[in-house]
């Protein structure tokens, strides 16, 4: 007589562990595209970073810079976030406010975007200044010039410079164009400062300070452009870093070759998608040294 073939039961614990592992998969899956879709884009951190100066006179120790780049204005991102963003700058205190270019973002537009009212609250005892990026650089330039000039308190600073004054002190705040469509030319923008005056520097693009020619003081370097890669692996790189150098100017305090950059990761999120690299205002603190 055959014996009916018996099949074996399977094993309840390990479906349920594989269940449970494919649910967590899933879960957490989804809950790093809410984060890097809903959330993350449109949560503004704050990072303040104290960067030590040498020869920084002493009444300069504790000088404020609030530094926003990337606005990427109207395509990526809208005025009520920007004005946001310069509360958040505000609420800082900063002796200037700098901004780092790529303030616009419409591509083939004749007539730059009307900016009245955005930048209002923007102010600070040493002024407004900003530097302007490769996405300006993509819409009429005369028109993106006027429009700064009309509709905020923006001072462009492109290779050139000014000195804050403190009991007899300086201290040298100086621009230059966008290295991929603009002119580059720190020589000129430090022409004229005496060799002894610590230097401040914007450049829309950090890759500046491994190609920009020797002999020329800058002791640091405020840039953006990159975005901090939008999409940051923790522990490991960010995917997407629009330089020459890969990951080097990604985001933060890096040493160039010719000397300090600080690398916002900026305010936009261009498709919509930032994870583990949210938009940041910086301010930055010069310490004496």
């Amino acid at each position: 007589m055959q014996r009916d073939l018996v099949q074996p039961k399977p094993d309840a614990r390990r479906l349920t562990r594989r269940a449970l592992l494919q649910r967590s998969l899933i879960a957490l899956a989804s809950a790093a595209a809410i984060d890097a879709v809903i959330l993350e884009p449109r949560t503004i951190r704050f990072e303040r970073r104290e960067v030590p100066i040498f020869g920084l006179p002493g009444v300069f120790d504790g000088y404020r810079i609030a530094f926003l780049a990337d606005l990427h204005f109207p395509t990526w991102i809208k005025g009520a976030f920007i004005r946001r963003a310069i509360r958040a700058a505000n609420e800082f205190h900063p002796d200037l406010i700098a901004f780092g270019g790529d303030l616009f973002d419409l591509k083939g537009a004749l007539v730059a975007p009307n900016v009245s009212g955005i930048y209002e609250e923007a102010h600070a005892p040493d002024g407004v200044v900003g530097v302007l990026g490769n996405h300006d650089h993509g819409l009429d330039i005369a028109a993106v010039h006027r429009e700064i000039a009309r509709s905020t308190p923006v001072r462009l600073i492109e290779n050139t410079s000014f000195l804050v004054e403190r009991k007899g002190k300086s201290l040298a705040i100086g621009g230059v164009g966008d290295l991929w469509h603009g002119v580059v030319d720190p020589q000129s923008a430090f022409a004229g400062v005496p060799p002894n005056v610590p230097r401040i520097m914007l450049s829309h693009n950090p890759d500046v300070a491994e190609e920009m020619q020797e002999g020329i003081r800058v002791d640091l370097q405020l840039s953006g452009h990159t975005h901090g890669g939008q999409v940051h692996i923790p522990y490991g790189p960010s995917l997407h870093v629009p330089s020459r150098y890969g990951n080097k100017f990604a985001q933060g305090l890096v040493q160039g070759k010719r000397h300090r950059v600080y690398v916002t990761r900026g305010l936009c999120s261009m498709r919509w998608v930032r994870f583990c690299c949210p938009p940041e205002v910086t301010g930055i603190i010069l310490r004496a040294m």
